[in-house]
């Protein structure tokens, strides 16, 4: 049976997010060669960019801040985001809090992306930082449902998405401040 579920968007505090990510089930088909044990992507677009500056505006710099504290207690294991300075930059709140360091992949090299995550951290929790046109096509290829491009203004979408071997399921959330 194939089931896709995906709810509108939710702002959590960071002890509900933890809470949402571990009782979340897999109940959908996925083709895999995955790893058998579940594992959680948590897919988010760069937080709010500078004009059209490869670098994150003020607010842009509070949101990765707040994506650090929503995803504290999360267990993130990993975190993977594009070789651009946008996508590091939001990353870098989070990863220096948990000592992690992140490993950075083209932003077009999905296949790579997954492939990477499922070999390296099976079972684990791990945060994927990418942008407008490449977070469906992550959350689609992990399972997930098809998704547009994200807007251009929008930049506080959060999806997690739980793969197992026998299935996945998928949640869509809000972080930090609403985008403009």
């Amino acid at each position: 049976m194939m089931m896709r579920a995906l709810l509108p968007p939710l702002r959590l505090a960071p002890a509900v997010f933890a809470l949402v990510s571990f009782l979340l089930p897999a109940n959908a088909d996925v083709d895999a060669g995955r790893c058998g044990l579940p594992t959680t992507l948590i897919v988010v677009r760069h937080a709010d960019r500078q004009g059209s500056d490869d670098a994150l505006s003020p607010a842009g710099v509070e949101r990765a801040r707040d994506l650090a504290r929503t995803l504290a207690q999360a267990h993130v294991t990993a975190i993977y985001h594009s070789d651009t300075e946008r996508t590091r930059l939001t990353a870098e709140p989070l990863a220096a809090k948990l000592g992690l360091d992140p490993v950075v992949l083209p932003g077009k090299d999905i296949e790579g992306l997954l492939k990477s995550v499922f070999e390296n951290h099976c079972g684990g929790t791990v945060l994927i930082v990418g942008h407008s046109n490449t977070v469906p096509l992550i959350v689609a290829a992990a399972g997930g449902p098809q998704l547009a491009d994200l807007a251009e203004d929008a930049f506080g979408d959060m999806f997690v998405v739980t793969v197992c071997g026998d299935g996945t399921t998928s949640v869509r959330l809000q972080y930090g401040a609403p985008s403009p």
